[in-house]
């Protein structure tokens, strides 16, 4: 190897997990790291753990992440030989990757051209036909005339699929089941495809109701080398994003992978590809496959292909960008075990998935042997609204598929993670339900088989973590305690009183009553009551306590913000309870006829103005947080009394948006 094509430094234009991921591998090889950071992003984790860090401005990916000068620039203050974009913002751009390369500077990613030909899903799939790869029966020809779609949609038959040649990420995307939805479907496609890649161009595609949705890793180098690493399962998907991916998959056969991997590998050696990527593919019930898109990066599940195999493959991806050749062959890449991988989300499930924000009060990971955690978080860490919600990935290896689930479910259970709402404890539930576990699914298995109406608890686990508080602050008061410390905490020279506090879950409000001995409490509330004995050893740290409850011991984490706890037990689960001061502050009153801001973000667009009236249903304003769009409409009929805010102002949840008349 030339010393021209050597790595000694590397900056990441990324940021959170992937970061922290690719810094991982660097520090391994002794490769220096710059990480680039945005304001939103000044006191990250990830910040920190580089070398060195250049701050470009700007808390929105426009004005940091997806700006191409202040990174290339950031590299040359560094003198970073090599860029490597990780995932999402720049990563499938081939104007940034040519750029680099012009720069003289190392492009830790394939070659600009064949990320130019897989953007366009259309290229890529004519370029897939060209190879014989299967590809999903359809139309993606240059007439985009509305007549010319219509035809040769009600050609290929119902139910099909148009998608935006351009996008990604569900958007310019329908389902259209009959020729009477086709009209509609084909002009709101092409509207929101030019409103969110600047291009209208549309292909139509069959769709299978029943379909999985599996991908295959490739790799090739800058020597004509090209391989496969197996595939990962990716059907458990919301809103065509996917939330737990596995290795191997549970549904083909040994035939139907070997197929699939032959076709993944001719799909890598139709562009010439030179570093790391995924072939995509829908697969039947009846195991045949279909080409669908190539990502041309590293993928946000590789480390289940990584427990699996036993590679690095950001390891992989720098030394194939130094023009070293792929150092092992076809045939020595083996399967081992089964991974699993799922994505938790700073949202709330039941309640659409909605995006939510806050600081992490205490992240606390799982020590189940065969785990592993990517995240980019830590205790005091900001989840903010300008990037994608998804904060951590865990990722469990096991001797089998039953053994990873187990694990994984125990993991889960045991995660600490306090702050705000995740979707922690749905990942769990799918992980539970009997048809996930028999491998029974697709990618419509969300909508079809599970059912997740938000965190169930019976009345006792409510109990005991209710009990688990209460003790939690009678300890926290007695060891707080600066004057009297030799009279036993809570001491009443009446002792029949017992002591009052009160507490609300879920809004429902209610008192508990308990009475001091020693580091016994006697707790009562709802007509039950409850004997709790402190065992905590020395070794706890202050948020944790260790209880017998009723003859039952179990260990607790209790985290605080203001006045709102969260309990969390690995055996039980995780409760928000609010305690309730004795003397309430006033609390501000409702303004009748007011809109308040569901979520923290950006308003993007207001569509009425002071006296406007406006019709139940009528869109009010539009707000964007963690990439999600949230539309205000009128619950009622009525006139805009006063708007409080405007375009591309930021607030905060529960900010008054704007007030009707009475």
């Amino acid at each position: 190897m030339s010393n021209k094509n050597k790595i000694t430094k590397l900056l990441v234009a990324n940021r959170g997990e992937i970061a922290i991921r690719i810094f991982k591998t660097c520090r391994q090889m002794g490769i220096g790291t710059v990480a680039v950071y945005s304001d939103a992003d000044e006191n990250a984790l990830f910040v920190r753990l580089a070398d060195e860090a250049v701050r470009i401005g700007g808390k929105q990916p426009s004005e940091s992440y997806l700006v191409a000068d202040k990174i290339i620039e950031a590299a040359k203050r560094t003198g970073a030989d090599a860029i490597h974009p990780g995932y999402g913002f720049l990563s499938e751009k081939a104007a940034f990757a040519k750029r680099v390369i012009e720069e003289g500077i190392i492009w830790v990613g394939p070659h600009p051209k064949a990320i130019e030909l897989m953007g366009s899903k259309i290229n890529a799939k004519e370029i897939m036909q060209s190879y014989n790869v299967p590809t999903i029966p359809g139309y993606q020809g240059d007439d985009q005339r509305i007549d010319t779609i219509k035809a040769k949609a009600i050609e290929i038959g119902f139910p099909l699929l148009l998608k935006a040649s351009a996008g990604g990420g569900g958007k310019g995307m329908r389902i259209v089941r009959k020729e009477s939805e086709l009209d509609l479907a084909i002009t709101s496609a092409k509207s929101e495809a030019l409103n969110g890649f600047g291009d209208d161009t549309l292909l139509i595609e069959k769709y299978f109701d029943n379909s999985r949705h599996i991908e295959f890793q490739i790799f090739g180098d800058k020597h004509g080398n090209a391989i496969h690493l197996f595939e990962r399962e990716c059907s458990i998907q919301r809103r065509y994003q996917k939330i737990i991916e596995e290795s191997p998959s549970p549904f083909i056969s040994d035939e139907t992978r070997k197929k699939m991997g032959d076709a993944a590998v001719a799909a890598c050696k139709a562009i010439n590809y030179d570093n790391a990527g995924t072939v995509e593919f829908i697969v039947a019930p009846d195991q045949t496959f279909y080409f669908l898109e190539v990502n041309t990066r590293l993928q946000v599940e590789h480390p289940v292909t990584e427990e699996v195999t036993g590679l690095d493959l950001v390891r992989l991806q720098i030394e194939v960008a130094a023009e070293k050749e792929i150092p092992f062959l076809q045939d020595s890449i083996t399967q081992n075990g089964h991974a699993i991988e799922v994505r938790i989300y700073a949202e709330d499930p039941a309640n659409n998935f909605m995006p939510v924000s806050g600081k992490v009060l205490d992240w606390k990971e799982s020590d189940v042997i065969g785990m592993r955690y990517d995240s980019g978080i830590e205790n005091g860490s900001e989840i903010s609204t300008f990037y994608d919600p998804m904060i951590a990935k865990v990722i469990a290896k096991g001797k089998n598929r039953e053994e990873a689930i187990t694990k994984m479910s125990k993991a889960l259970k045991e995660t600490v993670l306090t702050g705000f709402t995740t979707n922690k404890d749905f990942l769990y539930g799918i992980l539970q339900n009997k048809d996930f576990q028999k491998g029974n699914f697709d990618t419509h298995f969300l909508e079809n088989s599970f059912n997740y109406q938000g965190e169930k608890y019976t009345q006792d686990t409510l109990d005991v973590l209710t009990v688990a508080l209460q003790h939690f602050r009678f300890k926290q008061r007695k060891e707080n305690r600066t004057i009297a410390k030799a009279v036993e905490a809570g001491w009443r020279n009446n002792f029949y009183q017992p002591q009052e506090e009160k507490y609300a879950y879920l809004g429902y409000e209610f008192s508990t009553r308990y009475t001091i001995k020693g580091d016994e409490l006697n707790i009562s509330f709802a007509d039950k009551t409850f004997t709790s004995i402190d065992k905590t050893d020395k070794s706890s740290d202050s948020k944790s306590i260790i209880l017998e409850i009723n003859g039952v011991r179990r260990n607790f984490h209790v985290s605080q913000n203001e006045n709102q706890y969260f309990i969390h037990c690995s055996a039980l689960g995780q409760i928000v309870l609010t305690h309730i001061h004795k003397f309430q502050n006033p609390t501000e009153e409702i303004i009748k006829g007011g809109y308040a801001a569901p979520m923290p973000g950006e308003v993007t667009s207001v569509f009425v103005k002071n006296g406007d009236q406006v019709k139940a249903g009528d869109k009010l304003l539009v707000m964007i947080s963690m990439k999600m769009e949230n539309t205000i409409e009128a619950h009622e009929d009525g006139i805009v009394e006063e708007l409080y805010i405007s375009e591309k102002q930021f607030v905060e949840a529960n900010t008054l948006l704007l007030k009707m008349k009475e």
